[in-house]
């Protein structure tokens, strides 16, 4: 890979690293933990390596007790570095092989390898290096067996089988085909196919005419691992046979400083992947405006606004009618109960804020449709959500119910009614009444007075006329009609002004619990989603990004 196909790939990858790592900041509390610790591990391997020597290659022998990796690892270095047998185990630390030691110190501290050796020959041709030579700046690392039977052995082997630029898995005849190399190592190893290379040793014991049948069932074997077309080598580190071609292909190796690069990118792209499959959708809408209005009106609805607005509506017909009615009889309207202030409401406190209505408490029925106006907004929020995303959005949801409601009363109690203001015409009416009181008692008074006049004999004078009316009799029967086409027309009145009183009420009572539901359902669910959009956009901008 040329030098400006490695800036290019060390750019790509750490634009993938800055959104996965902004990503999952931003996701954790409704990813699965396994998937949070995951990433964390791989973007922090990543961070790591990529700060440690680019200038070497780390190359580590994996395989089984009895494989040979030992012995190979030994003709690599061209010195009996590390010990050989079949006793399990038989390494029981890792042991690197250095060449062109500068610079490789901190990667060997991370890599925690403490017996370190370093090679002066030429990758076990025995001949001394010049230079960086064939292999490079090449650390090559034995490591204990993957079947040891200590605990230990196993975890080093799982750490450093992340953590190395290359694997070479060492397999032999006789347990090639093992369950815990395949279904414990390799099959989840597909995608580091570019970073991995199979050798098959001891092939001297295996007669000429069977090797290829080997070969071809390891190939099946590995294909079923998921590898397209992993390289076997063939070797022999006791006849020497295809040791010459390891070397080289090692050596090669040793020369691709881009492989470490390869390695990390093809890491991160597994956290991409598997956040990505996890996503579901690239992006989620919120709720409609009509979504919106109905879960507003819903729980309005169950607090009890359309109530309230008529117990508003008819608080004003009691005080219009103390206020327009007939004088003689209207005081007796103050007797009746007034429905709003029996629910501690429209009675101008000084600080409604702190004032709770005293309207009944909630019906099941009731918190029922509240729930359900809810949910129902929630479903429709949560569309496409995963289900981590989906299951905390209900869960905060419905924290916040609990509190949600008494906020709503303090809202109804807070809100301005205005029932306690009087309508301009009740004054001018209530003088017209007793102007019509007046007027009938002073015609009455004046019939009588010329009935016990003419009773009692006594001469007194025609009362004048109009249009042939006598004038007392027209203002009896004026006054009459004047009181009483005033209390029709102040009833008609009055009653439509309370439905434009209820009408208002009401979409003050709307407004108010509407604001309450904003701040508690709307808004919170509208945050929670523009998070999971910026999550999905972060993952959506690595995902391009790989491979």
């Amino acid at each position: 890979m040329s030098e400006r196909k490695v800036l290019r790939a060390q750019s790509s990858l750490m634009s993938q690293i800055e959104a996965i790592s902004e990503a999952v900041q931003l996701g954790e509390p409704h990813l699965d933990p396994e998937t949070v610790d995951f990433a964390a591990t791989v973007i922090s391997r990543a961070q790591t390596r990529r700060q440690l020597s680019a200038d070497h290659v780390v190359i580590g022998l994996f395989g089984a007790t009895g494989s040979g990796k030992s012995s190979l690892f030994n003709e690599m270095a061209g010195a009996q570095l590390a010990r050989t047998g079949v006793i399990r185990p038989t390494t029981t630390k890792t042991i690197a092989a250095i060449w062109n030691p500068d610079g490789s110190g901190e990667l060997l501290d991370w890599l925690e390898v403490d017996e370190r050796h370093v090679v002066d020959s030429m990758l076990g041709t025995g001949k001394a290096s010049r230079g960086t030579g064939t292999s490079g700046g090449l650390i090559l690392l034995d490591l204990p067996d993957m079947d040891s039977t200590a605990l230990g052995h196993h975890e080093i082997v799982d750490r450093l089988s992340g953590q190395v630029d290359v694997m070479v898995w060492v397999l032999d005849p006789q347990k090639y085909a093992d369950a815990s190399i395949h279904r414990g190592y390799l099959d989840g190893l597909a995608s580091l196919e570019g970073n991995l290379l199979v050798v098959l040793n001891q092939i001297d014991l295996v007669a000429p005419s069977d090797r290829a049948e080997i070969q071809n069932s390891l190939t099946g074997l590995l294909a079923q691992d998921g590898f397209r077309g992993l390289e076997i080598l063939p070797v022999s580190s006791k006849t020497g046979e295809g040791i010459d071609a390891l070397r080289a292909r090692i050596a090669k190796l040793a020369e691709n400083k881009a492989l470490s690069i390869r390695r990390l990118k093809a890491d991160v792209d597994q956290v991409v992947h598997r956040l990505v499959a996890e996503l579901g959708v690239e992006q989620v809408n919120a709720p409609g405006k009509l979504d919106q209005a109905e879960l507003e009106q819903g729980i309005a609805a169950a607090h009890g606004v359309n109530v309230i607005a008529d117990a508003a509506a008819k608080s004003y017909l009691l005080r219009a009618s103390s206020h327009t009615g007939w004088p003689l009889t209207s005081w007796l309207v103050r007797f009746k109960n007034d429905p709003l202030k029996r629910m501690n409401l429209g009675r101008n406190h000084e600080r409604p804020e702190l004032a709770l209505t005293s309207k009944p408490p909630l019906s099941a029925a009731q918190s029922a449709g509240i729930r359900h106006s809810v949910n129902t907004y929630l479903s429709r929020a949560s569309d496409g959500l995963p289900a981590g995303w989906t299951d905390n959005l209900r869960a905060s949801a419905a924290d916040r119910l609990g509190t949600m409601d008494q906020e709503i009363d303090l809202a109804i109690a807070s809100t301005d009614l205005a029932v306690e203001k009087k309508s301009w015409w009740w004054p001018l009416t209530r003088v017209l009444q007793w102007v019509s009181i007046v007027v009938a008692l002073g015609g009455a008074l004046w019939l009588g007075a010329l009935a016990v006049a003419g009773y009692l004999q006594f001469a007194v004078p025609e009362p004048p006329k109009v249009e042939g009316f006598p004038v007392p009799t027209l203002m009896l029967l004026l006054g009459l009609l004047l009181g009483i086409v005033l209390g029709i027309a102040g009833s008609f009145v009055n009653r439509m002004v309370a439905k434009m009183k209820r009408k208002r009420v009401h979409r003050n009572l709307e407004r108010s619990v509407a604001g309450v539901v904003r701040q508690n359902i709307v808004d919170p669910v509208a945050a929670h989603l523009d998070q999971f959009n910026s999550y999905a956009d972060l993952i959506n901008q690595a995902a391009k990004k790989a491979d």
